[in-house]
């Protein structure tokens, strides 16, 4: 196409609605979280990665025995009231302003359930309100994504060896919680298992040593520590690791913080 050069009829979408084309073998019920998948098709709510938020299913699509594409399906946009996960994922009035993750089409929690140091969910939308019924979620893909770019971030720290008591430090770009510290080594231990103790100005991180293990060990084991407490960093902090444990090699670890933003 080309630029205009007289008056243009431009249809409008009317309403807070959007409209896909359905993942294959997929089940959508109305009034459930729709979310989008990596091939821009979209799939009911669910626990699992590479899935973005999307709004609120307007009716049933049964796509059960299709290929994707087969249907389509219209979904509101907008704030809408979901079901509240429960302990320590229930979210809460702290959280308003920040992302919320899919546990299933109805049910959205605070975390993306970070397990063994990966996370287990896809975010569903953003948080706006809370009551004691439910949960109001906006759903609307552009701001999910704006929000998610800056709502964790990654500081990398080199642990040049395993081997004795060194401490190596870095420095926080903004105030949050340490959520997960994790390591990657590039050979392999000897004698015993070495420890990475993560500290905040000094102070240890509640669950925030990270075990490296001798027996089986090779280039390339992955290790995490999921921190519970003590776990609060402002900007300019100084974040460390200490060197621990009986390794007697002198193997690299890639270590990073991962800070949610406050």
């Amino acid at each position: 196409m080309t630029a205009l050069g007289q008056d243009r009829n431009t249809s409008q979408l009317i309403g807070d609605v959007v409209r896909a084309s359905l993942a294959a073998a997929v089940l959508i019920y109305g009034g459930s979280i729709v979310m989008r998948n990596t091939s821009g098709y979209v799939t009911k709510g669910q626990t699992g990665l590479g899935l973005i938020g999307v709004g609120i299913a307007m009716q049933r699509v049964d796509n059960s025995a299709g290929s994707a594409g087969d249907k389509e399906i219209n979904i509101g946009t907008g704030v809408f009231k979901l079901a509240n996960s429960a302990s320590t994922d229930a979210i809460t009035e702290a959280d308003i302003g920040k992302p919320c993750y899919a546990v299933d089409d109805q049910t959205v929690a605070k975390t993306n359930g970070l397990t063994n140091g990966l996370a287990t969910r896809s975010p569903a939308g953003v948080i706006v309100g809370v009551e004691e019924t439910g949960v109001h979620v906006l759903f609307n893909e552009g701001i999910l994504r704006a929000v998610l770019s800056g709502h964790r971030i990654f500081v990398p720290i080199r642990v040049a060896t395993l081997v004795g008591a060194n401490v190596y430090r870095v420095m926080s770009p903004i105030a949050g919680k340490v959520v997960n510290i994790a390591s990657i080594t590039e050979g392999v231990l000897t004698t015993g298992d070495a420890t990475l103790t993560g500290k905040i100005n000094g102070n240890a991180i509640t669950g925030g040593v990270i075990t490296i293990t001798q027996a089986g060990s090779a280039a390339g084991d992955k290790d995490f520590a999921a921190p519970t407490a003590a776990n609060t960093v402002a900007a300019g902090d100084e974040l460390s690791l200490t060197v621990g444990g009986t390794n007697a090699t002198a193997t690299v670890a890639n270590c990073l913080f991962e800070i949610e933003r406050a």
